[in-house]
């Protein structure tokens, strides 16, 4: 049956390039780690906020977030108080710089630090990208790259971001935090990349309510006005 094999096609390539992108989700040919993060869990964004400016923030922006968003938006919604705390003498409307400045960036790190508005969106693999990112300091096996530029997750191995969150040779009584933080801030990344999503989501779920009740509608009129025609 000829409209079978399209079908069993059609649902073969979404399947093929799913599987693909969960192999090889680093383009480094390892998998990567699964991380659980949701984008409208409130305390879980405040904290991946507090990592973010305690930590990344050091050597990374996040430009197209600024301090008034952090009021406005409802999953973080901290108060003027706190945003005043962050921002210092910059303007609330103001995108999340760091203080590190370009050239010394390039002197420290060989370039200067991406911008982390968008990573999620940018990187293949979104959040677990992030989380396996810094989570995958080790010792380079064949002892050719230093210790703290050893990635198993990212491309080539070689990151030139020193370990952030101190789990190179982490005790283990402090894995679960650094777990935590890696997580927390892996969700935080995610809702910036697009902190319109969860509203969307909303107003879709209310189109598609909508659209379904138009139908019925719809088919409940087209009967009573055809109800006398026979076929």
């Amino acid at each position: 049956m000829k409209w079978m094999k399209v079908f069993l096609a059609a649902m073969a390539v979404p399947a093929m390039l799913f599987a693909s992108g969960t192999a090889f989700a680093n383009e480094g040919g390892v998998a990567l780690k699964p991380v659980e993060v949701d984008p409208a869990d409130q305390a879980q964004i405040r904290r991946g906020l507090t990592v973010f400016t305690e930590v990344c923030m050091g050597c990374h922006s996040a430009k197209y977030v600024t301090y008034k968003g952090l009021i406005d938006y409802p999953e973080i919604a901290i108060t003027r108080e706190q945003a005043d705390e962050l921002r210092g003498d910059k303007p609330l409307a103001a995108g999340m710089i760091t203080d590190l400045s370009p050239e010394d960036a390039t002197v420290s790190y060989g370039k200067v630090p991406p911008d982390l508005s968008l990573i999620t969106s940018a990187r293949r693999g979104g959040a677990k990208y992030v989380y396996s990112i810094l989570t995958g300091f080790e010792h380079d096996p064949h002892g050719k790259v230093p210790d703290g530029n050893f990635n198993e997750y990212f491309p080539g191995h070689r990151i030139a971001m020193p370990d952030p969150l101190g789990w190179l040779d982490h005790d283990k009584s402090d894995e679960a935090e650094l777990l935590q933080q890696a997580q927390d801030v892996s969700a935080f990344l995610t809702f910036i990349s697009d902190p319109h999503q969860n509203e969307r989501r909303h107003i879709g779920m209310f189109v598609m309510g909508f659209l379904l009740l138009l139908t019925l509608v719809l088919y409940l009129l087209k009967r009573e006005v055809w109800k006398d025609v026979k076929h």
